[in-house]
């Protein structure tokens, strides 16, 4: 074991012999993991609005159409920006937002006459963001609207009673009206509390949350399968012949340099974690063990994987060509890049022949749904097999001359 651990450490130091592995190994993937949860925010403000926006298209103009937009701005899940309805729409279109609200003309007149006004919602498909955004809207909506009729039925009945002196007169007794009937409407006397358990299962990962597991699970990936170039450089150079004429076992030698990989990869991956959990708040600790098992697995399946390829490529750096092709590859179809939820669920069903699959569903299942060890066993599992496979198809395959 010693002698194992000590061909595995020297493998692992002379990984970054060369500086510039410093840059894939750790700058890069913060790099990426920035820029991605910022995209994926919704588009978040730079002083910390993480809203989502909502481009609003004010045909309206009226004061009813304002008091709509004001609360909205209020939404602890909006922030609405004024924009034409062309704007609106083609920002829904690029998938720039979730959704775009249209104000038509005459809203707040078929609001003062009793009538139905209707709001034009735009969505965009299969975004999960856009039923948060509809809630608020309808929210806001129902306030006015409320605050609307309770404004006129006080108004009847102030008629009903006593007629106005003149319309300057029932108009201001309708501002009144309406301006107590918003304030009571902000702070009812009878409230509804919620509370929430302590662990709620979630469906579906925020920004950082996607960021931060996807990134890892690509810049990773691509390192481990990159075992391949060394195996590949080894034989070609004659060290791995030499090493193999010395009192060591194979297994020992095999071991050693499979284990130096596994070193690097864990330690990446622990200092992703960290910067994930830092920098971007995202909750990794949930279950410290069955996310040292996620670890593992994933870090097995893939550096199998690399054993692999470097029994089919045929110099180092067609190795380095099939490890990052591959490894991007995967980590976008396997969810990496977005969310699966998006996707037809065909499409969820035919990528999980990927491990980035079953990676990306293990690490999510511990930051987004709190699960510990029995919930994540089923992806881990479905790592260790790839790896049994890979493995023994590798090993089986592997020339050392």
């Amino acid at each position: 074991m010693r002698k194992l651990l000590a061909i595995a450490w020297l493998d692992f130091k002379m990984g970054f012999a060369d500086k510039s592995e410093l840059i894939f190994f750790l700058v890069l993937p913060v790099i990426f993991t920035l820029i991605l949860a910022a995209t994926m925010s919704g588009g978040g403000s730079s002083d910390g609005d993480n809203r989502y926006t909502l481009p609003v298209a004010d045909e309206d103009a009226s004061a009813l159409s304002s008091q709509l937009t004001a609360l909205l701005a209020e939404s602890d899940v909006v922030r609405p920006v004024a924009r034409t309805r062309a704007e609106a729409e083609a920002l829904v279109k690029d998938g720039k937002v979730a959704a775009a609200l249209i104000i038509p003309t005459g809203f707040g007149e078929a609001l003062m006459a009793g009538r139905v006004s209707d709001l034009t919602l735009t969505q965009a498909p299969n975004d999960t963001r856009a039923l948060a955004v509809e809630q608020a809207v309808r929210a806001a909506a129902d306030r006015v609207s409320n605050a609307v009729l309770a404004a006129t039925a006080s108004v009847a009945e102030a008629e009903r009673i006593r007629p106005f002196a003149d319309a300057a007169a029932r108009r201001a007794y309708f501002q009144q009206a309406m301006a107590m009937a918003q304030e009571l409407l902000a702070n009812p006397p009878a409230r509804a509390e919620t509370t929430y358990a302590p662990e709620v299962i979630r469906t579906s990962a925020n920004a950082a949350e996607q960021s931060s597991v996807g990134q890892l699970v690509t810049w990773v990936s691509i390192p481990l399968i990159g075992v391949a170039a060394i195996f590949i450089d080894e034989r070609r150079q004659g060290t791995l012949r030499r090493l193999l004429a010395m009192p060591v076992g194979r297994e020992i030698i095999l071991g050693g340099k499979i284990g130096g990989r596994l070193i690097h990869g864990m330690v990446q991956m622990a200092l992703l974690i960290v910067f994930g959990a830092l920098v971007l708040g995202v909750n990794w600790g949930r279950s410290p063990l069955a996310l040292a098992l996620m670890m593992l697995a994933f870090a097995l399946a893939f550096v199998a994987l690399g054993v692999l390829v470097g029994t089919v490529a045929k110099t180092p750096s067609q190795a380095n060509w099939m490890a990052i092709s591959s490894g991007m590859l995967m980590a976008a179809l396997g969810g990496a890049w977005w969310p699966l939820e998006i996707t037809p669920q065909v499409y969820q069903q035919v990528v999980r022949i990927f491990p980035t699959t079953w990676a990306m569903a293990g690490f999510s299942d511990i930051v987004v749904r709190g699960q510990g060890v029995g919930g994540i066993l089923p992806e881990a599992g479905v790592l260790l097999a790839f790896a049994a496979v890979f493995f023994g198809l590798g090993f089986w395959r592997l020339r050392y001359e």
